[in-house]
């Protein structure tokens, strides 16, 4: 396969593990006694979910941004994430951790529309 595609696959690799981690960031949010948080949470998750499977639908067709841009932008996110995440799980400021969380999601779904033509 072309550098391109397989560029293409690993964006999609990182997006379905920082997935992963949002997921992980529910369950840790229900435990804590968030519960309505964790349910918003989860409605922004399913969100993502759905422009990572429209990206999937699209991997050999053109993205109208370069998938090493998208590296780049996942790169940066999942290190915002990761941060918040370990505060959670420290129990540092739980719910702006979650709410901030939440605010990046929508970043991401905002940008992957642009990607999805």
């Amino acid at each position: 396969m072309s550098q391109e595609i397989e560029t293409k696959l690993d964006v999609l690799k990182g997006m379905n593990s920082s997935l992963g981690k949002i997921t992980n960031v529910q369950v840790r949010l229900t435990l804590a006694g968030k519960a309505d948080l964790a349910q918003e949470l989860d409605v922004h998750r399913k969100a993502l979910l759905d422009q990572i499977e429209k990206l999937q639908g699209q991997i050999a067709d053109q993205w109208t941004v370069d998938a090493e841009v998208l590296v780049q932008k996942l790169s940066e996110a999942n290190t915002k994430v990761q941060t918040r995440i370990r505060n959670i799980k420290n129990k540092v400021n739980i719910v702006k951790n979650a709410t901030q969380i939440i605010g990046q999601i929508d970043d991401a779904v905002a940008f992957l529309k642009t990607v999805v033509a």
